[in-house]
């Protein structure tokens, strides 16, 4: 029996829209295989990809960072930026799409970014222009990141609230000498800290500890020394920030799940997307000073805020899943009155577009860490299995300025402020990163 133009197309049809929610699954497995690649390779591979319009943003903000991580900081904040504005247009989200994404699949839907994207691309543009010797223009991108984060507060949730961008701020605040603004950055990002239940690093707690010291806060700094039962860093004039990316973040997968529902309230199974278990273990960074050790402490557990946008998303994800296979059910069953191979095509039909929306910005690190050194006058200062360690910023701490570090597991050059000159062969870090048990101690 020959299969009639009128089912035979919407068939291919289908199976074209198939192939290009591909790309999704294509960027996870980059993702997946990024510690081994390294960024140079997986940049590469990504560059291959000719994402549909839809899923522009997701892309541009995953080569952004990889770009990030390679210290090709011009093309990175040129990603960055465009994703940001994809993301900020998208947000009133056409009618178009919220139908196509109840009729077909969720894939169809514009990448429009979680909470934590949202926010975060503002962080890593922030450090794009920290990088480049521009504290302007990180001040100007840690601003938006206060205003994206002022609107999606809420009462009952701190989903899009990000301590890592606060603390980044604080520290801006601090290099830009705004003192009262640095402290009020510090303490949001303690206070979400707080209401997440979640371990206060000791960059943060002697940052606190410091400005409310510095401006004359005699009984908040009391409170807080008391809290954390921590002497201050001693008065330095050299200090160094250090911000360090761990790890990669978990991708998206498939679940299938089963609800009741229909007029006969029988079992339909929907598509879901997903995290499994992440087998990652947190691996700080160890730097040395004057033969004492600090290591970075987590700040910003992405990971977590990952799991925990999508659960906050799983209730409309699971609502729109429902009324679709609702919808493909009954329509198989009406093709399947009319002939054997109609409900063949049609039942065909529903199960290859059925895909769960396994995007996200998952090139990031699994966590954000943070240290805060008090560097003394001529200080030794250098971290194990980082080749070329007295780089600008290094050097600036010991010479009694207030300097910013910026380097990751997967980073190809030390970056930070002051910027670095440029060299004409980057170093390396090796991914066997030391730990140290006095983590947050100082020398």
């Amino acid at each position: 029996m020959l299969i009639s133009r009128s089912l035979l197309a919407p068939a291919i049809g289908l199976a074209l829209l198939f192939l290009q929610g591909c790309t999704a699954w294509q960027v996870n497995q980059i993702a997946g295989q990024l510690p081994a690649l390294g960024a140079a390779e997986a940049l590469q591979q990504l560059d291959k990809i000719d994402p549909p319009e839809r899923d522009r943003a997701q892309f541009l903000l995953n080569r952004g960072t990889l770009k990030f991580y390679l210290g090709e900081l011009p093309d990175a904040r040129t990603d960055l930026a465009e994703a940001q504005r994809i993301m900020a247009a998208l947000q009133a989200t056409s009618m178009v799409e919220n139908l196509a994404s109840v009729s077909a699949n969720e894939t169809l839907r514009s990448y429009t970014g979680t909470p934590t994207d949202l926010v975060l691309v503002h962080v890593m543009l922030a450090l794009t222009y920290l990088c480049q010797g521009d504290l302007d223009g990180a001040r100007v991108e840690i601003l938006q990141s206060q205003v994206e984060m002022q609107r999606l507060a809420k009462e009952d949730s701190s989903s899009g609230q990000l301590p890592s961008a606060r603390f980044l701020a604080g520290m801006i605040y601090e290099l830009n000498r705004e003192w009262d603004n640095a402290l009020i950055s510090y303490r949001q990002a303690y206070g979400v800290l707080q209401q997440r239940g979640q371990p206060v690093p000791a960059a943060l707690q002697d940052s606190l500890l410091l400005l409310t010291q510095r401006q004359g806060l005699k009984d908040e700094f009391e409170k807080l020394q008391k809290e954390f039962s921590r002497t201050p860093l001693a008065p330095s004039a050299g200090e160094l920030f250090v911000i360090y990316f761990d790890g990669v973040v978990s991708s998206k997968s498939e679940a299938r799940v089963s609800v009741v529902a229909g007029e006969n309230a029988q079992f339909i199974s929907v598509v879901v997307p997903t995290y499994h278990p992440s087998r990652h273990m947190t691996r700080p960074l160890t730097l040395q000073v004057n033969g004492g050790h600090i290591a970075t402490q987590v700040i910003e557990d992405l990971e977590a805020r990952a799991r925990d946008d999508l659960a906050d998303d799983m209730t409309r994800i699971l609502a729109t899943a429902t009324t679709r296979a609702v919808a493909k059910y009954n329509m198989v069953n009406e093709a399947q009155n009319k002939s054997d191979m109609a409900g063949l095509i049609a039942n065909l039909a529903t199960v290859v577009s059925e895909q769960a929306d396994v995007r996200s910005w998952n090139m990031l690190p699994a966590s954000i860490q943070v240290a805060r050194v008090s560097v003394p006058a001529g200080a030794q200062i250098s971290i194990p299995h980082w080749a070329g360690a007295q780089d600008a910023p290094l050097q600036a701490a010991a010479q009694g300025r207030k300097a910013v570090l910026v380097l990751g597991e997967l980073s190809a050059a030390p970056l930070g402020y002051p910027a670095a000159p440029a060299a004409a062969e980057p170093p390396s870090i090796s991914t066997a990163t030391s730990t140290s048990t006095d983590a947050g101690t100082s020398p």
